[in-house]
């Protein structure tokens, strides 16, 4: 079974829903990822890599080799995690309406299944895990910038290298901190700027900033946000071959970050509908444990 779309329609909707199949899986990049379209099975163990900081440099005694080491650990991350979206579209509907209805729904399938992704990740973001909260807990009106050096604060006092570090905040909270007259006068000057259009700030006090709506409101532990190093969680993603045949199924992928979801499309002549399954194929692990401090709520 082949592992690339040939039909020139598949190909075009295909890539038109790996965008917001990014889009929506982007805050994951605060973690040690290892995604790649290369075909697995579910179960399969894939040995992520996490790279700390190097240790000291040396006095040079006549050997380039001498304390050559860094920390480098790798994490044996299973592929535990299938989840799929399969939508279609009937003959009928494709005929009364002059939208590309299918591409639409394939669109709206692959957002749908990278926040179900992205959500499940999360959760191992817990007390267990990762212990006390960088601050006290606090609702989203007191978040501000202050707060965000106070989360700095705690990253540097658990030794957390200070790149990459990244900061995911739920809605609430991050439109609070836009709000903060040091940040609102950080992007005054350019009113075209992404962070005045589009309330979109990329970089904030030494952290890569990722707004989310998808810790839910009544999270069992209050999460509402975390700061992490790359090594906190490990994340890997393969593409899952199928074993039966279909009118087209292949590997959909980023060649830049390496998020793959797998493309299926098979037909009921019975009912004349046009069937197109998204799957992705992943697992996760929480890996260091000082590499994350989490946010909550009272």
């Amino acid at each position: 079974m082949s592992n690339t779309l040939t039909n020139v329609k598949d190909i075009k909707v295909a890539q038109k829903a790996l965008m917001p199949f990014m889009a929506n899986l982007l805050p994951v990049t605060a973690f040690s990822t290892d995604f790649s379209p290369e075909p697995a099975d579910k179960l399969d163990t894939v040995r992520v890599p996490l790279v700390g900081a190097p240790t000291t440099s040396s006095d040079f005694t006549g050997d380039y080799s001498a304390n050559a080491d860094s920390t480098v650990t790798v994490v044996p991350v299973t592929l535990n995690r299938h989840k799929y979206k399969t939508v279609h579209v009937t003959a009928r509907e494709s005929a009364e309406t002059s939208l590309n209805a299918l591409e639409a729904l394939v669109e709206a399938a692959a957002q749908q299944l990278a926040q179900d992704v992205l959500l499940d990740i999360f959760s191992c973001i817990t007390a267990a895990n990762f212990g006390a909260p960088g601050i006290a807990a606090l609702a989203a009106t007191g978040f501000d910038y202050k707060k965000v050096l106070s989360m700095r604060e705690a990253c540097g006092n658990a030794k957390m290298p200070p790149n990459p570090r990244s900061l995911v905040l739920d809605s609430g909270y991050y439109t609070n901190m836009l709000a903060d007259d040091i940040v609102a006068k950080s992007f005054n000057l350019n009113l075209n700027a992404p962070a005045v259009t589009e309330g979109m700030v990329k970089r904030l006090a030494g952290f890569n900033l990722h707004e989310t709506t998808l810790i839910p409101p009544d999270h069992a532990e209050k999460l509402v946000g975390f700061a992490a190093h790359s090594s906190a969680v490990a994340v890997a993603m393969r593409y899952l071959q199928p074993v039966a045949d279909y009118q087209q199924s292949g590997a959909v992928t980023d060649p830049t970050t390496g998020m793959t979801f797998g493309y299926l499309r098979f037909t009921d002549t019975r009912a004349n509908k046009v069937f197109v399954t998204l799957e992705c194929l992943y697992g996760f692990a929480p890996a260091k444990t000082d590499a994350l401090k989490r946010i909550v709520k009272p």
